[in-house]
């Protein structure tokens, strides 16, 4: 299974090749779509989709470019589809490079559905906290968490749809209930995997906090 990382934009958003290279997915291109697209060039790769985790400018950046380039179908949870095209929610009109709206999803997805890369199949896991329709995509021993659940950390919370309260549920209730050995590719920094989080993440102190304080 391909799973490549390509660090984009000045925040360093992770944008992962994933699946099968006839049938490829782009997972959150939120930057720089001529490097994006020079990977897929060179490795041959035939782009069936792009996935996007949650609405938020710096993972979806990318998508108007791949998608007239490439042809691929966009794929987002049912949930952050209107999400999407907000520019209130998506935080284009205040930090994106350019206001303009990507251009509409072509699929939507929900908890338990499966998103096809040739043999590979991605299973989806809704994990609203972040944003109200954040998911992670979960393919053999391995998860691509967008911006959910970090090395160590969690996603922000004072966004317009997050929920602290959602959040440490997603990661706690969804993500943790998956084999230790799983590696996880968050939307930002290192790969980590589910055994090492369970034991050393910094939701448990937030859950304290958020028990304490609300």
């Amino acid at each position: 299974m391909i799973t490549e990382t390509i660090l984009t934009g000045y925040i360093e958003e992770n944008c992962f090749l994933a699946g099968d290279r006839d049938e490829l997915l782009v997972i959150d291109p939120g930057d720089d779509a001529d490097v994006i697209l020079s990977r897929i060039t060179a490795g041959g790769y035939n782009v069936r989709s792009i996935v996007l985790t949650h609405c938020h400018y710096d993972h979806i950046g990318a998508v108007s470019a791949l998608k007239k380039a490439t042809g691929a179908s966009i794929i987002v949870c049912n949930k952050e589809a209107e999400n999407y095209q907000n520019p209130t929610v998506n935080l284009l009109g205040l930090f994106g490079k350019k206001a303009e709206n990507p251009p509409a999803a072509d699929m939507t997805v929900s908890d338990g559905d499966t998103i096809s890369s040739g043999k590979y199949s991605f299973k989806v896991i809704e994990t609203p906290g972040h944003t109200a329709g954040s998911m992670c995509l979960f393919c053999e021993d391995k998860l691509f968490s967008g911006d959910t659940l970090f090395a160590g950390g969690m996603g922000r919370v004072d966004l317009p749809t997050g929920s602290m309260k959602e959040i440490i549920s997603s990661i706690k209730n969804k993500l943790f209930t998956l084999p230790g050995e799983t590696m996880v590719y968050p939307g930002h920094g290192p790969t980590t995997t589910i055994g090492y989080e369970k034991k050393h993440n910094e939701v448990y102190e937030w859950e304290r906090y958020a028990n304490e304080y609300n």
